[in-house]
């Protein structure tokens, strides 16, 4: 501790919250660590009494605690210290279904839950394993995905309806599906998190944050099979998120707002200073549905990579389309994304389905350099996944750097185009890559032999005042054009 400017006391919590009450060692209540026998009641016996005395933190010491579902309760801080280890129960019975979500990545059984509790903290530098494996089918080959048992505990750690939630310095491996759930809850805090899952796991996401207002994720590494950090709002609105100073490694989309049909507006988002690194998608917005808005997100300061067995790599995707019942189509707008550093071998893809159209775009200092050309036309025609602008079909296999269609005002201030001159790396040829949407499709690749195709650095059509400035527009080759342009007020300056 040390005194302030007055006199007075100033206490430096380093690792974790400072507990209310007193602390509650699970060891006192007959949790042994062995790593064998199941330990969830003596767990949950520790956390009901720091409940029971006002509030409280229950230490997890080094060890192997084999557990079922455990509820945490207000006013309680869950430490795990170095060495301690929450291993997932591998039976189905030991996760009690409390409430299903509306997809089936959110299953109502969890390891860990939070629901309707404030001032809750998950800390300390230990280990939670959900040993997720035990809720999956068999591999058929090494480079597909893995399908999932059901039923299964997923997320693996969800907090619900709470507020005032810090989850600090964790480390999070192996979820039956998604790892981290922040749903319908406010003032949550996830700092200093590290989430590892095996790449092909079934729908692995990393953090999603779904229904929730006022959320900070800061310094903190995802390396996952599916979405990075997700934002979600199929429960409630989304307002007020920040992401910041994280890596991540996703094999879908590593920082992602919305899922193709969402119900209610997600609002108020900033991502920044981060690395994305062997990525599917590095940011992607998508659709709402009935009517609700995506607006005002900020990016900024990213460096990205796509060197990843998956196919259709996009370094910014922004796609909006009409709901599939009929309902209003919903609105992105507002939306800048400005000093984002790419290496990749895919396209930046921003499309409106006809008859809606995308509002004020910005892009300002994007560089993208192409070890390679991946070719849409042979990948993209028929694509497996719903997240591909599929109701686009001439921008989804446009050969371009920069794929446009149906935008109202948007402006790319700053664009520059490195194109390929050369045999890709040799780490950037993998020889065999996977789709995401579909669990059999395999593409081989030949990078000696196989032609690259001719892309330009601009294409767009239905676009409404729109400005492209790049230093030296240029197609790949001799025969490329550099724009594409038909059907749109867009001018080309220098």
């Amino acid at each position: 501790m040390r005194r302030g400017i007055a006199g007075t006391i100033v206490i430096l919590a380093v690792a974790c919250r400072l507990a209310i009450a007193g602390t509650f060692s699970v060891a006192h209540f007959g949790a042994a660590g062995s790593g064998k026998t199941p330990e969830t009641r003596a767990i949950q016996k520790a956390i009901d009494a720091a409940f029971a005395a006002g509030g409280g933190t229950v230490i997890v010491p080094a060890g192997r605690y084999l557990t079922g579902t455990l509820f945490l309760r207000s006013h309680i801080t869950l430490e795990l210290q170095p060495g301690a280890v929450l291993l997932g129960s591998r039976d189905i019975n030991d996760y009690p279904e409390v409430e299903k979500g509306a997809n089936n990545d959110h299953s109502g059984r969890y390891l860990i839950f939070a629901g309707g509790v404030e001032d809750v903290s998950i800390c300390g530098t230990g280990l939670i394993d959900g040993q997720g494996d035990a809720f999956w089918e068999p591999a058929s080959q090494p480079q597909k995905w893995i399908r999932a048992k059901s039923p299964r505990p997923s997320p693996m750690v969800e907090i619900s309806n709470s507020r005032d939630v810090h989850i600090q310095d964790i480390r999070m491996t192996n979820p039956a599906g998604w790892t981290l759930n922040l749903r319908t809850s406010e003032r949550v805090f996830v700092r200093n998190v590290s989430i590892h899952n095996n790449p092909l796991a079934p729908n692995s996401d990393g953090i999603d944050v779904s229904g929730s207002r006022d959320v900070i994720i800061s310094d903190t590494r995802v390396d996952t099979g599916d979405d990075g950090i997700v934002l979600n709002s199929v429960d409630r609105e989304v307002e007020r998120v920040t992401v910041s100073n994280c890596v991540i490694r996703s094999q879908c989309a590593a920082l992602k707002v919305g899922w193709p049909g969402n119900p209610h507006d997600i609002r108020q988002v900033t991502f920044t200073n981060c690395v994305v690194f062997g990525s599917n998608r590095g940011v992607a917005v998508y659709h709402p549905g009935r009517g609700a808005v995506v607006e005002n997100v900020a990016v900024s300061n990213i460096v990205f990579d796509s060197n990843v067995p998956v196919i259709l790599t996009r370094p910014i995707h922004i796609d909006l389309r009409k709901g599939r019942d009929g309902s209003p189509a919903g609105r992105i707008r507002n939306v800048l994304i400005s000093n984002f550093l790419a290496r990749t071998q895919g396209r930046v893809l921003i499309t409106a389905e006809a008859g809606t159209v995308l509002e004020n775009i910005v892009l300002r200092d994007i560089q993208l350099e192409y070890p390679y050309l991946e070719d849409p036309r042979r990948l993209g025609a028929n694509p497996a996944s719903d997240q591909c602008s599929n109701r686009n079909p001439e921008a989804r296999t446009a050969t371009a750097a920069i794929v446009m269609e149906n935008i109202d005002n948007i402006r790319i201030d700053g664009l520059t185009v490195s194109w390929p001159h050369e045999l890709p790396p040799e780490d950037w040829r993998i020889p065999v890559k996977r789709e995401n949407g579909s669990f059999d499709r395999l593409y081989n690749f030949d990078y000696g032999t196989t032609v690259p195709p001719v892309f330009s650095a601009i294409w767009a059509r239905g676009i409404r005042n729109g400005t492209v400035r790049m230093a030296n527009p240029r197609g790949s080759s001799a025969n490329a054009n550099a724009v594409d342009v038909a059907n749109s007020d867009l001018k080309i300056l220098r």
